[in-house]
């Protein structure tokens, strides 16, 4: 008798344990799936600006296009190039550096190395008070005996990629 309270017991155990353990699970959701900072994908939003301690002119606009281009495929926000917006971001270039080492014999790139590293603030449009701060966003990439490497165009991507990424995640 006592052997089968104890199996009853255990079985209620493991229900118990099992039902905990689906339960807490139930607030998590896939990152691509869960709403982003800016709500359900029509709010609109603009770029406030972008600071960048380096001597490429090219940045700004790489930064810009390929930031609209992440949020227009993930459906995140409505992209408005000027007039009043739902929210205005600012782009803060930490640090960018971005190497070409050529081999001797034939004057053709052998290493490519290249880093960003960035912030992005999110400021709410009408009252200019800050809604979201990304922190530190890096990516790297270093590339030996490149066939056709795009450079950093490539860090660029994946960068935006980092930011959409994190605007998503609840926590």
């Amino acid at each position: 008798m006592n052997s089968r309270r104890l199996q009853r017991f255990s079985s209620l155990m493991c229900l118990a344990l099992m039902l905990a353990v689906l339960s807490a699970c139930g607030g998590y959701q896939f990152a691509p799936d869960s709403p982003s900072i800016f709500g359900d994908g029509s709010k609109t939003i603009k770029v406030k600006g972008v600071d960048y301690p380096t001597l490429q002119p090219w940045l700004p606009h790489a930064l810009r296009s390929s930031l609209r281009d992440e949020l227009a495929a993930r459906h995140m926000a409505v992209w408005v190039d000027s007039g009043p917006a739902d929210y205005e971001i600012q782009i803060k270039v930490l640090s960018f550096t971005s190497r070409e080492w050529f081999n001797a014999d034939t004057n053709i790139p052998a290493i490519y190395d290249n880093r960003l590293t960035l912030e992005a603030i999110v400021y709410q449009g009408d009252t200019n008070r800050v809604v979201w701060r990304s922190g530190a966003i890096s990516y790297s990439d270093h590339e030996e005996n490149p066939s056709e490497y795009s450079g950093s165009g490539d860090i660029i991507t994946q960068t935006m990629r980092l930011l959409t990424d994190k605007m998503r995640n609840a926590f």
